[in-house]
């Protein structure tokens, strides 16, 4: 295996030399110096995010570990092993999407370390096309979206006198307003919010489908109410948190305001506690639901696909379509309605 490939395993799969090193002699016959080798280590790090990564490590690590039980080598791969790798996780109930990502990880590997890839061979791609057709690729439960009442619900709930109130208003009602992933909204700084005359101009720097850090824009106007107006809700956090640089939204610790930036999953516990907190029932609200309520509001009020689609980001509008409008076009046109039951 090239050594400057390691950087670009998962980690649980690297070798236990320095990841970017590699032996003198091998980057003197291949005309490299240390600086280039270090520099190429640095950019096959970067090729994926952070979170992708760590996903990675975790799905390698546990099929490294059940290779591990069965003392057979993870890497090179036997494809049978890899075929009853899968069927036993398929019928321990593990879902078509966790098969497809744990065989993109193994595949990764292989190929990065130059072996031969098990996920192309014939048995394999055979056993995933039987264990779809036998376990089905059922959807995953879409989280619920939330209405404009709903939000007025849950913000009018909220103490906004308190650092927690102020930051989770503003959380809520800046995801619901400008459609954010929630990745996206805990990765913004002070810096990527710019006041507007008519609101907010927000840069997300990278993004989900935007994985090369090419940037873009993502508008929030001012609200129609004082109590839900996005734009006051972040101007009060930011009197607030004060004006230093670094996440726009950050931790805090009894009353007092760190810098530490929030991890992706404080939105989403936080908005379930909140929403349960106003007497809504929680099993089904993400932080998605700010993103999908945005989605699906702006659909009812009959905001043209494209503007919404401008708003979302989405790239497919085969998803955007399928996931949100459709589900209130079928409600809306059901005959069930017209049977007199």
């Amino acid at each position: 295996m090239n050594p400057l490939m390691i950087a670009a395993l998962p980690a649980s799969a690297r070798p236990t030399f320095p990841p970017t090193t590699a032996d003198d002699r091998d980057l003197t016959r291949a005309g490299l110096t240390p600086v280039d080798a270090a520099r190429i280590g640095e950019a096959l790090a970067a090729a994926r995010t952070d979170g992708t990564r760590r996903l990675y490590d975790v799905v390698w690590g546990q099929w490294q570990r059940w290779c591990a039980e069965r003392d057979v080598a993870a890497v090179p791969a036997d494809p049978l092993m890899v075929c009853a790798y899968l069927t036993e996780r398929a019928e321990a109930g593990r879902a078509t999407g966790t098969l497809d990502m744990a065989c993109t990880v193994i595949r990764h590997v292989h190929r990065t370390t130059g072996a031969v890839d098990p996920i192309a061979s014939e048995a394999v791609r055979q056993v995933r096309r039987g264990l779809r057709r036998t376990y089905g690729a059922a959807p995953r439960r879409l989280a619920r979206p939330l209405s404009v009442e709903e939000i007025r619900q849950i913000v009018g709930g909220i103490n906004r006198t308190t650092p927690h109130g102020i930051r989770d208003a503003a959380i809520i009602l800046l995801g619901y307003a400008s459609a954010m992933r929630r990745a996206e909204l805990v990765a913004l700084t002070l810096s990527d919010v710019e006041p507007k005359p008519a609101g907010l101009l927000l840069h997300v720097r990278q993004s989900k489908m935007d994985q090369d850090g090419h940037g873009e824009h993502v508008a929030v106007a001012h609200g129609q109410h004082a109590a839900t107006d996005p734009v006051a809700a972040v101007n009060a956090w930011r009197e607030l948190r004060g004006e230093t640089n670094g996440a726009l939204f950050t931790r805090i610790w009894g009353n007092t305001i760190s810098l530490e930036p929030l991890s992706g999953h404080v939105p989403a516990r936080m908005l379930r506690a909140r929403a349960e907190a106003a007497g809504l029932d929680g099993t089904r609200i993400t932080a998605h639901s700010l993103r999908a309520g945005h989605a699906t509001t702006a659909a009812l009020a009959g905001v043209p696909l494209n503007r919404i689609a401008a708003q979302t980001r989405h790239k497919d509008l085969g998803v955007l379509v399928n996931r949100y409008i459709r589900p209130l076009e079928a409600l809306a046109t059901t005959s069930s309605k017209d049977l007199g039951l």
